[in-house]
Protein backbone atom coordinates (compact mmCIF):
# COMPACT_ATOMS: atom_id res chain seq x y z
CA UNK A 1 0.00 0.00 0.00
CA UNK A 2 1.82 3.13 -1.44
CA UNK A 3 4.70 1.26 -1.77
CA UNK A 4 5.73 1.05 -5.94
CA UNK A 5 7.32 -1.92 -8.17
CA UNK A 6 10.62 0.00 -8.62
CA UNK A 7 11.09 2.83 -5.79
CA UNK A 8 14.96 2.30 -4.22
CA UNK A 9 13.90 2.50 -0.74
CA UNK A 10 11.05 -0.05 -1.23
CA UNK A 11 10.73 -3.19 -3.96
CA UNK A 12 14.39 -2.32 -6.23
CA UNK A 13 15.76 -2.36 -2.64
CA UNK A 14 14.51 -6.07 -1.61
CA UNK A 15 15.05 -7.25 -5.37
CA UNK A 16 19.09 -6.08 -4.53
CA UNK A 17 18.88 -7.86 -1.14
CA UNK A 18 18.17 -11.02 -3.00
CA UNK A 19 20.64 -10.54 -6.22
CA UNK A 20 23.56 -9.64 -3.93
CA UNK A 21 23.15 -13.11 -1.75
CA UNK A 22 21.73 -15.04 -4.98
CA UNK A 23 24.02 -13.50 -8.22
CA UNK A 24 22.65 -14.47 -11.21
CA UNK A 25 18.77 -14.94 -9.85
CA UNK A 26 15.97 -13.72 -12.11
CA UNK A 27 13.85 -11.39 -10.15
CA UNK A 28 10.85 -9.62 -11.31
CA UNK A 29 8.99 -7.18 -9.50
CA UNK A 30 5.22 -6.57 -10.00
CA UNK A 31 4.25 -3.25 -11.74
CA UNK A 32 0.73 -2.16 -12.77
CA UNK A 33 1.05 1.34 -13.78
CA UNK A 34 2.92 2.93 -16.68
CA UNK A 35 5.07 4.40 -14.39
CA UNK A 36 6.43 4.42 -10.56
CA UNK A 37 3.70 7.72 -10.04
CA UNK A 38 0.99 5.34 -11.55
CA UNK A 39 1.79 2.42 -9.84
CA UNK A 40 1.98 4.26 -6.31
CA UNK A 41 -2.13 5.61 -7.24
CA UNK A 42 -2.98 1.97 -8.35
CA UNK A 43 -1.93 0.25 -4.62
CA UNK A 44 -4.95 2.70 -3.59
CA UNK A 45 -7.38 3.04 -6.36
CA UNK A 46 -8.41 0.31 -8.80
CA UNK A 47 -10.53 -2.75 -9.21
CA UNK A 48 -8.33 -5.89 -7.85
CA UNK A 49 -10.07 -8.28 -10.14
CA UNK A 50 -8.50 -6.34 -12.87
CA UNK A 51 -5.49 -6.15 -11.07
CA UNK A 52 -5.04 -9.72 -10.44
CA UNK A 53 -6.05 -11.02 -13.98
CA UNK A 54 -3.45 -8.47 -15.54
CA UNK A 55 -0.43 -9.65 -13.06
CA UNK A 56 -1.55 -13.59 -14.28
CA UNK A 57 -1.06 -12.37 -17.80
CA UNK A 58 1.68 -10.32 -17.16
CA UNK A 59 3.40 -13.29 -15.78
CA UNK A 60 2.34 -16.20 -18.21
CA UNK A 61 4.18 -14.02 -20.63
CA UNK A 62 7.41 -14.08 -18.80
CA UNK A 63 9.99 -17.03 -20.45
CA UNK A 64 11.78 -16.18 -17.47
CA UNK A 65 9.29 -17.68 -15.17
CA UNK A 66 7.88 -20.50 -17.38
CA UNK A 67 9.39 -23.43 -14.79
CA UNK A 68 7.58 -21.76 -11.62
CA UNK A 69 9.23 -19.27 -9.39
CA UNK A 70 8.88 -18.47 -5.41
CA UNK A 71 6.75 -15.05 -4.84
CA UNK A 72 7.63 -12.80 -1.45
CA UNK A 73 3.89 -10.53 -1.13
CA UNK A 74 4.32 -7.59 0.84
CA UNK A 75 0.92 -6.10 2.97
CA UNK A 76 -1.47 -6.33 0.46
CA UNK A 77 0.61 -7.52 -2.23
CA UNK A 78 0.24 -10.81 -0.17
CA UNK A 79 -3.02 -11.92 -0.67
CA UNK A 80 -3.40 -10.62 -4.00
CA UNK A 81 -0.22 -12.94 -4.68
CA UNK A 82 -2.58 -15.74 -3.28
CA UNK A 83 -5.45 -14.46 -5.66
CA UNK A 84 -3.03 -15.32 -8.17
CA UNK A 85 -2.17 -18.46 -6.99
CA UNK A 86 -5.76 -19.36 -6.43
CA UNK A 87 -6.89 -17.94 -9.83
CA UNK A 88 -3.98 -18.52 -12.14
CA UNK A 89 -0.47 -20.09 -11.03
CA UNK A 90 0.38 -20.33 -14.65
CA UNK A 91 3.55 -20.26 -14.10
CA UNK A 92 3.29 -22.08 -10.79
CA UNK A 93 4.25 -20.19 -7.40
CA UNK A 94 6.67 -23.20 -5.79
CA UNK A 95 7.25 -21.16 -1.96
CA UNK A 96 4.48 -18.19 -1.51
CA UNK A 97 6.20 -15.79 1.27
CA UNK A 98 3.51 -13.02 2.64
CA UNK A 99 4.51 -10.13 5.11
CA UNK A 100 2.33 -8.42 6.95
CA UNK A 101 -0.95 -9.54 4.78
CA UNK A 102 -4.80 -9.28 5.43
CA UNK A 103 -5.67 -12.33 5.01
CA UNK A 104 -8.91 -12.44 6.55
CA UNK A 105 -9.43 -9.11 5.83
CA UNK A 106 -9.14 -5.74 7.66
CA UNK A 107 -11.69 -4.53 10.52
CA UNK A 108 -10.54 -0.60 10.40
CA UNK A 109 -9.08 1.10 6.79
CA UNK A 110 -5.54 0.98 7.19
CA UNK A 111 -3.92 4.20 8.36
CA UNK A 112 -1.55 6.89 6.33
CA UNK A 113 1.11 8.46 6.67
CA UNK A 114 1.00 12.81 6.81
CA UNK A 115 2.55 13.30 3.95
CA UNK A 116 0.64 10.52 1.65
CA UNK A 117 -2.58 12.55 0.15
CA UNK A 118 -3.63 9.40 -2.25
CA UNK A 119 -3.52 7.45 0.82
CA UNK A 120 -5.92 10.16 3.37
CA UNK A 121 -7.94 10.45 -0.29
CA UNK A 122 -8.68 6.73 0.01
CA UNK A 123 -9.45 6.18 3.83
CA UNK A 124 -11.55 9.42 3.30
CA UNK A 125 -13.95 7.49 0.70
CA UNK A 126 -13.67 4.48 2.20
CA UNK A 127 -14.70 5.26 5.73
CA UNK A 128 -17.51 7.21 4.20
CA UNK A 129 -18.53 3.66 3.18
CA UNK A 130 -16.75 1.08 2.31
CA UNK A 131 -19.57 -1.10 0.57
CA UNK A 132 -20.59 1.81 -1.38
CA UNK A 133 -20.52 0.97 -5.08
CA UNK A 134 -17.81 3.17 -5.71
CA UNK A 135 -15.94 2.26 -2.54
CA UNK A 136 -16.48 -1.32 -3.62
CA UNK A 137 -15.37 -1.44 -7.08
CA UNK A 138 -12.40 1.31 -7.28
CA UNK A 139 -11.17 1.83 -3.64
CA UNK A 140 -8.50 -1.29 -3.31
CA UNK A 141 -8.48 -1.23 0.86
CA UNK A 142 -12.53 -1.37 0.56
CA UNK A 143 -12.13 -4.99 -1.39
CA UNK A 144 -10.61 -6.32 1.32
CA UNK A 145 -12.51 -5.04 4.17
CA UNK A 146 -14.81 -7.14 6.54
CA UNK A 147 -16.89 -5.31 9.28
CA UNK A 148 -17.27 -8.38 11.82
CA UNK A 149 -20.62 -6.70 13.32
CA UNK A 150 -22.39 -6.79 9.16
CA UNK A 151 -20.90 -10.19 7.97
CA UNK A 152 -23.95 -10.50 5.80
CA UNK A 153 -23.29 -7.26 3.75
CA UNK A 154 -19.79 -7.92 3.54
CA UNK A 155 -20.43 -11.42 1.79
CA UNK A 156 -23.16 -9.61 -0.57
CA UNK A 157 -21.11 -6.42 -1.16
CA UNK A 158 -17.04 -7.51 -0.69
CA UNK A 159 -16.16 -8.24 -4.89
CA UNK A 160 -12.97 -9.89 -3.38
CA UNK A 161 -11.98 -11.31 0.41
CA UNK A 162 -15.06 -13.47 -0.12
CA UNK A 163 -14.28 -15.17 -3.13
CA UNK A 164 -10.44 -16.28 -2.62
CA UNK A 165 -11.12 -17.20 1.00
CA UNK A 166 -14.24 -19.65 -0.62
CA UNK A 167 -16.61 -18.00 1.92
CA UNK A 168 -19.29 -17.92 -0.30
CA UNK A 169 -21.72 -20.79 -0.59
CA UNK A 170 -20.42 -21.85 -4.17
CA UNK A 171 -16.60 -22.91 -3.60
CA UNK A 172 -14.64 -22.60 -6.03
CA UNK A 173 -12.84 -26.36 -5.73
CA UNK A 174 -9.82 -24.93 -8.18
CA UNK A 175 -8.97 -22.36 -5.68
CA UNK A 176 -7.72 -25.41 -3.13
CA UNK A 177 -6.26 -27.35 -5.23
CA UNK A 178 -4.16 -24.68 -6.47
CA UNK A 179 -3.21 -23.67 -3.18
CA UNK A 180 -2.56 -27.27 -1.81
CA UNK A 181 0.04 -27.23 -4.94
CA UNK A 182 2.22 -24.75 -3.00
CA UNK A 183 5.27 -26.42 -1.86
CA UNK A 184 5.64 -23.80 1.66
CA UNK A 185 2.80 -21.28 2.21
CA UNK A 186 4.73 -18.59 4.56
CA UNK A 187 2.63 -16.44 6.95
CA UNK A 188 4.53 -13.56 8.83
CA UNK A 189 3.24 -11.22 11.17
CA UNK A 190 4.12 -7.95 12.14
CA UNK A 191 5.06 -7.84 16.11
CA UNK A 192 4.05 -4.30 16.40
CA UNK A 193 1.76 -3.71 13.64
CA UNK A 194 -0.63 -1.06 14.44
CA UNK A 195 -1.57 -0.38 10.62
CA UNK A 196 -3.14 -3.44 9.92
CA UNK A 197 -6.10 -4.08 12.54
CA UNK A 198 -6.22 -7.13 13.59
CA UNK A 199 -2.14 -7.92 13.12
CA UNK A 200 -3.06 -11.58 13.03
CA UNK A 201 -4.99 -11.73 10.13
CA UNK A 202 -1.32 -11.98 8.45
CA UNK A 203 -2.17 -15.48 9.97
CA UNK A 204 -5.51 -15.67 8.97
CA UNK A 205 -7.01 -14.62 12.06
CA UNK A 206 -10.13 -12.67 12.81
CA UNK A 207 -13.19 -11.33 14.68
CA UNK A 208 -16.34 -13.32 15.04
CA UNK A 209 -19.71 -10.81 15.67
CA UNK A 210 -18.88 -10.71 18.82
CA UNK A 211 -15.97 -8.89 18.64
CA UNK A 212 -13.85 -12.34 19.86
CA UNK A 213 -10.60 -12.92 17.59
CA UNK A 214 -10.10 -16.50 16.40
CA UNK A 215 -7.63 -18.08 15.05
CA UNK A 216 -7.04 -19.91 12.10
CA UNK A 217 -7.93 -23.03 13.40
CA UNK A 218 -11.23 -22.07 14.88
CA UNK A 219 -12.87 -20.95 12.03
CA UNK A 220 -14.55 -23.07 9.24
CA UNK A 221 -12.22 -21.70 6.73
CA UNK A 222 -9.55 -24.21 8.14
CA UNK A 223 -12.08 -26.91 9.53
CA UNK A 224 -13.70 -27.54 6.35
CA UNK A 225 -10.54 -26.71 4.50
CA UNK A 226 -12.05 -24.21 2.22
CA UNK A 227 -9.16 -22.94 0.54
CA UNK A 228 -6.80 -25.88 1.08
CA UNK A 229 -4.81 -24.10 4.14
CA UNK A 230 -5.65 -27.38 6.23
CA UNK A 231 -4.23 -29.59 3.24
CA UNK A 232 -0.89 -27.56 3.51
CA UNK A 233 -0.87 -27.83 7.48
CA UNK A 234 -1.24 -31.44 8.08
CA UNK A 235 1.38 -31.50 5.48
CA UNK A 236 4.06 -29.22 7.19
CA UNK A 237 3.43 -26.79 4.35
CA UNK A 238 1.74 -23.91 6.18
CA UNK A 239 4.15 -22.08 8.56
CA UNK A 240 3.82 -19.34 10.84
CA UNK A 241 6.33 -16.57 11.51
CA UNK A 242 7.01 -13.58 13.19
CA UNK A 243 8.61 -10.14 12.70
CA UNK A 244 9.74 -8.10 15.38
CA UNK A 245 8.58 -4.46 14.41
CA UNK A 246 5.95 -2.23 13.28
CA UNK A 247 4.55 -2.77 10.01
CA UNK A 248 6.78 -3.06 6.90
CA UNK A 249 9.74 -2.97 9.08
CA UNK A 250 11.61 -5.60 8.05
CA UNK A 251 15.66 -5.35 8.41
CA UNK A 252 18.18 -6.80 5.44
CA UNK A 253 19.37 -9.28 8.15
CA UNK A 254 16.06 -10.63 8.50
CA UNK A 255 15.30 -11.23 4.76
CA UNK A 256 18.46 -12.67 4.20
CA UNK A 257 18.62 -15.11 7.39
CA UNK A 258 14.90 -15.69 7.54
CA UNK A 259 13.73 -15.77 4.15
CA UNK A 260 16.38 -16.05 1.12
CA UNK A 261 18.72 -18.77 2.51
CA UNK A 262 15.59 -20.90 3.36
CA UNK A 263 13.14 -20.85 1.10
CA UNK A 264 14.79 -18.71 -1.93
CA UNK A 265 17.89 -20.34 -1.98
CA UNK A 266 16.74 -23.81 -4.11
CA UNK A 267 15.80 -24.12 -7.23
CA UNK A 268 12.89 -26.31 -8.63
CA UNK A 269 15.13 -29.45 -8.71
CA UNK A 270 15.16 -28.89 -5.05
CA UNK A 271 19.05 -28.33 -5.30
CA UNK A 272 20.65 -25.19 -3.73
CA UNK A 273 22.19 -22.19 -5.28
CA UNK A 274 25.98 -22.97 -5.76
CA UNK A 275 26.25 -19.22 -5.82
CA UNK A 276 25.00 -18.95 -2.23
CA UNK A 277 27.74 -21.15 -0.51
CA UNK A 278 30.42 -18.85 -2.09
CA UNK A 279 28.72 -15.63 -0.59
CA UNK A 280 28.42 -17.32 2.82
CA UNK A 281 32.34 -18.13 2.46
CA UNK A 282 32.94 -15.30 1.23
CA UNK A 283 30.71 -13.30 3.80
CA UNK A 284 32.34 -15.25 6.39
CA UNK A 285 36.19 -14.50 5.08
CA UNK A 286 35.62 -10.91 5.82
CA UNK A 287 34.50 -10.97 8.81
CA UNK A 288 37.04 -13.35 10.35
CA UNK A 289 39.26 -10.57 8.80
CA UNK A 290 37.99 -7.91 10.21
CA UNK A 291 37.53 -9.60 13.70
CA UNK A 292 41.63 -10.53 13.42
CA UNK A 293 42.24 -6.73 11.98
CA UNK A 294 40.29 -5.43 15.01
Amino acid sequence: MGDTCCGKESMMKVQQVIKDLLPGIYTYSIMLGDDENQDKKLSYFGNINDQVEQVCQTLKNDENLKDGFNAIGFSQGGQFLRAYVQRCNDPPVHNLITFGSQHSGVSDIPGCSNNDRLCQLMRTIARRGAYSNYARSHIVQAQYYKDPQHLDTYLQQNIFLPDINNELDNKNETYKTNLKSLNKLVLIRFTEDITVIPKETAWFSFYNSEGVLLTLHEQPLYNEDWIGLKDLDENGKLEFRDCEGAHMQISIEYLQEEIIIPYLSFDISGEINSNLYDNIFEQARKKLSLNIQE
